[in-house]
Order: structure tokens, then sequence, then C-alpha cells
């Protein structure tokens, strides 16, 4: 149970002891880079640039890998602060099991920003979550070609919050990499390298293909390359990524003037005002959707190509290298070093890496308990409640059975034993039904009151009590001291072993307690902690579960370290006699 509970999606399948990410640095990594792109290998392969099959198959780059793109790795960091938001992405978003960082992270934004309040943060984002754990971050299509981020309340925001974070939780997007895509699966090649590479230059992989920035890199004694550049870009890559000369404003004009014929066709499709068509100018931005994406695709597709220039974070860097290491020795082609720059991260802080994963899901059960309904409080006091009712109403009845010769003490005690012949879930119904018709749902009463009398605690009490000294009792008599004296000054001293026994007992069945506890209190406020953790499954995975397991285990567990010799004696004491 412990060894599962700090493990993740990555690796809780492994039924190891210990967890291999634990000692091994190639399982870290794998794990790290699992969730910080969602688990999606074919994203990581096109930030890595690689072929990895299967997220457990990431491992850390080779010591001379390493060490030959390090002049790139360092200037790619004094590089990577000045790259738009727009070509970044925010990693270590929900992975299907549980949230990650980033959504944990933009969680406690929104508590931050609304004050805690959910039906403000509703309200402003027309959505109509339960509570902050359910709000969902926004999602991104970096490679898609006509998504860009809307101008919604949650969006405007999101993007705010995105730029305060760390450069590691938003990595930038290679369109190296997604050039190196078609070339493998669509440009016609049948994913041959050594066609591609009889065109486009020699390459260990389709990753180290280099998209050109514009016409004029490419040359025009290069047919086929040119094709294929065309083609990807009229067609394939993301709007974002393409800036259109000014020079083309004109050609822009008659292309609308041509499909739209009238300015006033033109204002109904954009909700504009305009009179006439000179007045339009060159979209600065593309939305993912309406009438300007539609038409600016089709522009693209006919605009010249000289026309047409890229402004891609990987050619920007590119030309940072070649302007700020001019003497300076490093792998050739450039590309964003991704790849080595998250070994970097994760080798260098592989310490407090681990550690976060050692806590990370009983963070999460914490947080889950302590911000859902009263638990806590709940639980607390039903336990206190049936502890002191247990130890009040069973000693008396064991009691009164072993002190006095009673003629229908063995009818009573058969009829103790007999409801230790029947599982409580039968007399559950019967006991709704009554707590019902008394009005006690929902109450303390309803929990603490069909428990209060046990016949396994009587039965276990009255063997302890006939066990004492009658000889005690007969000088107590002779001394003129009461029942009640007797019982409180005799008995109960006496009998601290086994009152300590009882109460475990009335201590475990209280707070493991859960069917019955949600039957009769089905109002969220009055779920004790079993209740809680059983609707935590409904949300997160078996990993979080058994972090939730080993933290309700907690209470148990101490409490039987700090009255085991008590309860020893209890159980070792009633033999002896």
């Amino acid at each position: 149970m412990i060894s599962t509970s700090i493990t993740g999606a990555t690796d809780y399948n492994e039924f190891r002891v210990v967890p291999r990410y634990v000692l091994d640095n190639d399982a870290l990594f794998a794990k790290v880079i699992d969730e910080k792109y969602a688990g999606d290998i074919d994203l990581i392969n096109s930030y890595y640039r690689s072929s990895f099959g299967k997220s457990d198959k990431i491992v850390l780059p080779t010591a001379e890998d390493v060490a030959a793109n390090e002049p790139v790795v360092a200037l790619w960091k004094k590089f990577e602060p000045t790259v738009d938001v727009r070509f970044r992405t925010v990693a270590y978003r929900d992975n299907g099991t549980h949230p990650g960082k980033a959504v944990t992270q933009y969680r406690n934004h929104l508590r931050e920003r609304f004050h805690d309040d959910i039906r403000a943060m509703n309200k402003e984002f027309t959505e109509e979550n339960e509570n902050f754990e359910r709000v969902s971050m926004p999602q991104e299509r970096p490679n898609r070609r006509s998504w860009a981020p809307d101008m919604s309340a949650k969006m405007v925001d999101f993007v705010r919050w995105k730029r305060s974070l760390h450069s590691d939780m938003r990595p930038v997007y290679s369109i190296d990499s997604l050039f190196g895509k078609y070339l493998k699966e669509e440009a016609g090649y049948g994913g041959i390298l050594r066609e591609v590479c009889e065109v486009w230059g020699p390459a260990k992989g389709f990753g180290d293909f280099v998209l050109p920035d514009s016409l004029s890199e490419i040359g025009s004694q290069q047919p086929k390359r040119l094709h294929d550049w065309e083609i990807f870009v009229r067609e394939k890559l993301p709007f974002r990524y393409i800036a259109v000369k000014t020079s083309a404003r004109d050609g822009y004009i008659q292309f609308l003037e041509k499909k739209y014929h009238s300015i006033a066709k033109y204002n109904t499709a954009y909700s504009r005002n305009l009179s006439r068509f000179d007045e339009i100018s060159l979209p600065s931005a593309i939305p993912s959707e309406g009438a300007l994406n539609v038409d600016w695709g089709e522009f693209l597709k006919q605009v010249p190509l000289d026309k047409i220039t890229l402004n891609t974070p990987d050619s920007k860097f590119r030309t940072f290298v070649k302007r700020n290491a001019a003497t300076a020795k490093y792998v050739v082609p450039v590309h964003i070093p991704s790849y080595y720059t998250d070994a970097q991260t994760v080798i260098s802080n592989s310490s407090s890496i681990r550690r976060f994963y050692f806590g990370r899901n009983y963070s999460i059960v914490l947080g889950y308990i302590l911000l859902h309904g009263r638990s806590l409080v709940v639980t607390v006091i039903y336990c206190a409640l049936v502890v002191l009712i247990t130890l009040i109403v069973n000693p008396l009845c064991a009691y009164a059975l072993s002190r006095y010769s009673l003629s229908y003490a063995h009818s009573v005690m058969l009829f103790m034993l007999a409801t230790m012949a029947f599982p409580a879930e039968v007399a559950m119904i019967p006991n709704f039904l009554l707590l019902k018709q008394l009005g006690l749902l929902n109450t303390f009463w309803a929990l603490v009151l069909p428990g209060a009398a046990n016949g396994f605690s009587i039965f276990l009490l009255k063997g302890f009590f006939d066990s004492l000294p009658k000889e005690l009792y007969e000088a107590g008599i002779l001394d003129g001291a009461s029942e009640s004296r007797m019982f409180l000054n005799l008995t109960i001293p006496l009998s601290r072993p086994i009152f300590a026994v009882i109460a475990l007992q009335a201590f475990t069945g209280a707070y493991g307690a859960f069917m019955f506890a949600l039957v009769v209190c089905q109002n969220p406020r009055m779920w004790t902690l079993m209740v809680w953790l059983y609707e935590l499954q409904s949300d997160h995975p078996i990993y979080v579960m058994m972090a939730g397991l080993a933290v309700a285990a907690i209470p148990t567990l101490i409490i039987f370290i700090f009255a085991q010799n008590i309860i020893m004696r209890g159980i070792i004491l009633p033999q002896e006699k």
C-alpha cells in the first residue's frame, strides 16, 4: 500500500516494493516527462525530435550527447525568456488520472483571484463548477493549423496566468519537429529517411530537418524542396507562425472583393461597418474560427510565396545562436534543445523531484479531505461519542449480569451472543426506518444509538468481571460501600485493560464505519472520513486511494502504539485467571 501510494500513472502498475524512480535516474526522467506532457508520446517525440515507442521507454541522453549539446543548452536558456507566450503551451496538465502540477497551480490561482468564491468564478466564466477541484484548464492545440486562443474571459485570464509560470512549465513547441513529421508521413516519401535525405540533405532522423524561413532560403534550384515547403506552409503550418509582408495587402483586398463582391456582404460576414474595401488591413492575429479564419486559409493558398515569411521560435533561435556563438562548437543543425534542457533540469533537481513524488498523493488526499465537508470534525465527534457511550452502557450491563444472580441472566447472554450471529447489514434497513420515524437521520444520534449496546463487548466484560476477586466486593459491603461506589472504585480501576480493549474495538468500529454511516447520514455535511475516502476514488486513481488508506490508518496505528501495553494486559490477564 505504501509503495503504491508514492507512485503515479507512469509506474503504479510495476508492483515493486521500491518504485524504480527512487533509485534509477532513467526511470525518474521517464516519470517526469510522461507527466509533463500528459502521457502523449507523440507530443513528447515532437518536442524531443525522438522516436520513443512508449513513455516507459524514455531514457536520459548519453553523457556524450549532453556534452555535445551543452553550448546550445546554455544559449537556449538565454534566448528562451524572449519567446512570445503564443508559441508556448502549458505542461504538467491533467494526464487522465489526476490533475498535474500546472492544473493544481491554476486552480490555486483561481481561488486566490476569486477569494475562494466558486459562484463568482462561475458567473464570470459562464460555467457551472461545483467547486474549484472541478475546474478544468483551457485546452491548447499547438499543432493545429487554425487553433488560436479565443477571447473568452476564461482564456484571457488563462493566458495572463500562463505568462507568470516558470519556463519549465510552459515549453516552446518546435515547428521543425512538425515539419519533420510532415516529411515522414505526408510528403510522399513513404516514411523512407534515405529518400528525404536526397532532397533535404543528410540527417540521422526526421527530427533533424530544418524548416526554411522563406523562399529565398530554399533557392530556385531545388524544385522538390520548394514543393514540400509550399505545401507545408500553405496547408499545414499553424497560422500564428506565418507572416505575410505588407506588400501583399493589395492582393488580400482583391481576394476579399472577388469573394464578397460588395462591402455590405463583407460587413455582414465580419460584423463590421466599413464603407470601402481599401479600408481593410492585413490581420495581426487569426482567430480559431469564423470568417477571418476561413478566408485567411484560402488567401494563403494563393498569395505569392515571396510574400510569405515564417515567424517560428526555431528560426529565431538559430539566428540568435549565429549571432552569439560564432566561435563556439555546437551540434549542427541547431534545434530547440528541449530534450537536453529537460534532462539537465531533472538531474540537477532529482532530490527535490523525488521528495515531491513521495508526498504528492498524500497532499492530494489531505487537501481533498480538508476542503470537502466536515469529515474530520464529524469523525472525531462520532468516535468520541461512540467510545464514551460504549464505556458507559456495556460495562453497566455486564456489571449487573455479573454481580446479581438473575434468573434470566443466561437468556440475556444467549440473546447477546445471538446478535453476533447476524451481520450488521441485516439490521441496517430496520435501523434506518426506525431512525427515520424518530427524525434522527443526518444527526450524531443516528450514528451512535444503534450500536450503543454491543453483545460481544457485554460478553467479554462479564467474563472479566466474573474473574475479579469476590472478597473485594464482600469487604466493600462490610465497609458500607454502595454498588455504585464499588463499581467506580473497585471494578473500573481493576478493569482498565479490558476497558482499553473495548474502547479500541469501539473506536475502530466507528472510525471504519462506511455503509451504515452513509445510509443514515446522506447529507455530505455529516459524512465521516471513510465516506469521503470512498467518494475520493470516483475522481482519483488507485495510487491516490492507497495514499488515502495509508493516511486513514495513521490514527488507529497511533492509538495502538500508545495503548499496546494496556491492550496486551487486557488480552493476557483473563487467560491467566
